[in-house]
Parts: C-alpha cells; sequence; structure tokens
C-alpha cells in the first residue's frame, strides 16, 4: 500500500488550513457528502486507518475501524441496521481478505446485507482488481492512497445508484 508524503503533506495543509478558519470548515463539512455518517472500515495498516480515520473526521464522518475482514465482518453482523451508511473494504489484510469479507457479509442473515454499500481500498487500480471486486459484491472501487474528493464522488455515485433502483 504506497504511502506518498507529498499526499500525506498536502491533505495535512487543507486540514490545517481549514482549521484556520472555522467558518470554512464547517460549510466544507456540511457539503460533504460524508458528513453525518457512520462508516464500517477494514484496514490493517495502523497507519493508513489513523489518516483515513482524521480524513472522515474532518469531512463530519465518524468511522469504526477493524482490523482484518473478519472483524468487519463481525462488526457488520453485530451492528443495528442503520448503524453504518457504508463499508469501506481494504482488499489486502490477513485472516480474512476484502473479497472474503464482502462475500461473508452479502451471504449473512443482517436486514441490510445486501443493501449496504461496500466499496473496495486497494492500491491495485487494474480493470481485473475492479472487476473482481465487484464479483465479490462490492458496490465501487477507490484507489489508494485514497482521495477524499474520489471517495466522497464515489459514495455519491452509489447512493445515488441505490436510490434508482
Amino acid at each position: 500500500k504506497p504511502f506518498f508524503l507529498t499526499s500525506f503533506r498536502q491533505k495535512l495543509d487543507a486540514i490545517l488550513g481549514h482549521q484556520e478558519n472555522p467558518a470554512a470548515a464547517q460549510q466544507c463539512r456540511e457539503q460533504s457528502i460524508l458528513h453525518g455518517m457512520h462508516l464500517l472500515v477494514a484496514e490493517d495498516n495502523e497507519i493508513n486507518a489513523e489518516i483515513l480515520s482524521e480524513l472522515l473526521l474532518t469531512a463530519g464522518a465518524a468511522c469504526h475501524i477493524c482490523e482484518n475482514g473478519k472483524a468487519v465482518t463481525e462488526a457488520f453482523e453485530k451492528s443495528v441496521p442503520g448503524q453504518y451508511q457504508v463499508i469501506l473494504m481494504d482488499v489486502q489484510m490477513p485472516v480474512m481478505n476484502g473479497y472474503e469479507a464482502t462475500r461473508a457479509i452479502r451471504e449473512s442473515n443482517h436486514p441490510l446485507a445486501l443493501k449496504i454499500p461496500i466499496i473496495a481500498m486497494t492500491a491495485n487500480a487494474f480493470a481485473e482488481d475492479v472487476r473482481d471486486a465487484l464479483e465479490a459484491g462490492m458496490n465501487a472501487h477507490a484507489s489508494k492512497p485514497i482521495d477524499m474528493t474520489v471517495l466522497e464522488q464515489t459514495i455519491r455515485a452509489v447512493l445515488e445508484a441505490q436510490e434508482e433502483i
């Protein structure tokens, strides 16, 4: 999972820039599709999890981080309907990978098992990676390192597609 120092620095600069102007930061959060959401996140890399958590918090979202696919599957199965609006699923993880975890979630008895949006997160962004994610039951794919603008657009597109069904 590549970690680009320049991307990290740009995100920090953006965050710090918003903190200097609280009104602008509030307006940014209100415009974000993520504002008010609670996301379930599968991410085994502690640094990536911390960065993503802070970025989501800046966008007005809360998240629950799980370190592997089995943990995220169990967290989802124990959740009450509506507790999480989206699952961000790392693909390459120990214990249970993202594809296996997605299949387990989709096959579970949870009332939202077939409806909750699941978005793959992986540094692999080849066409076959996107295809594999969709075949496993994920709704979309976001490449790493996560670009918050792209993530928001992806979530918006998935939610709008679900409304059309």
